[in-house]
């Protein structure tokens, strides 16, 4: 391992999942026919390992977990001690990027901003996510990203369909509870830019690229990016 490359691992869903790159026993979505129906070449087709590339980093913990919410009291909840402790391989991660909430909206998990300790609720689970983290990794930089639209790949990008969950009162939960735990955002849904898939949420090989583009323009934005 390079040490003076950033140790950056990754806390997602199933969007942010590649087969043989989550730990022992994890769920993982992007795997065997999956892999070929969207296009993914290699790991290096996703939008995190473009991320990490693009900022001169190397990949320490995938943490991702294919179906799991930020709500919940244990494991997979992104909230879980289990997920939370589990970013560090050889060395503590120097950044960890956050992509979660994408499933806690589509289940309509209560959201419920005045509660920021009960975990059943997406606010109070991000917010108690976000202070394990940095407990944990006290000396890591967290950059936690909104929740962008997905579209299909055979639609007009522009065009309005039914399926979209356009409830930006998800994205305003993540920017509180950013706020209140003093991370880093990245407002990659401010942008509008919806990314192609073939289901509405698993990005393409296209739209991880759309997705990395979006990180990358969001960080430069912020002055993160270094």
């Amino acid at each position: 391992m390079d040490t003076s490359k950033p140790k950056i691992s990754v806390l997602g869903d199933s969007i942010s999942t590649y087969e043989g790159y989550q730990p022992y026993g994890y769920s993982v979505y992007y795997r065997d026919d999956r892999l070929y129906d969207n296009g993914l070449k290699s790991v290096n087709d996703t939008w995190w390992m473009q991320v990490i590339g693009a900022l001169g980093g190397e990949l320490e913990v995938n943490g991702s977990f294919s179906g799991s919410m930020v709500a919940g009291y244990s494991f997979p909840s992104a909230c879980s001690d289990e997920r939370c402790f589990a970013l560090e391989g050889s060395d503590p991660p120097d950044l960890i990027l956050i992509y979660m909430g994408t499933n806690d909206r589509g289940f309509s998990v209560p959201i419920d901003t005045e509660s920021p300790s009960d975990t059943n609720n997406f606010y109070g689970a991000y917010r108690q996510m976000l202070h394990k983290l940095k407990e944990r990794y006290p000396s890591a930089e967290i950059i936690c990203a909104t929740l962008p639209m997905g579209r299909l790949k055979t639609e007009d990008p522009t065009v309005y369909d039914r399926f979209m969950r356009e409830d930006e009162c998800y994205n305003e939960a993540i920017k509180k509870a950013v706020a209140a735990e003093e991370c880093i955002l990245a407002d990659i849904a401010a942008f509008g830019e919806r990314y192609e898939t073939l289901d509405y949420c698993h990005p393409t090989r296209e739209g991880h690229r759309t997705l990395a583009a979006l990180w990358l323009k969001a960080l430069d934005l912020s002055g993160e990016k270094k």
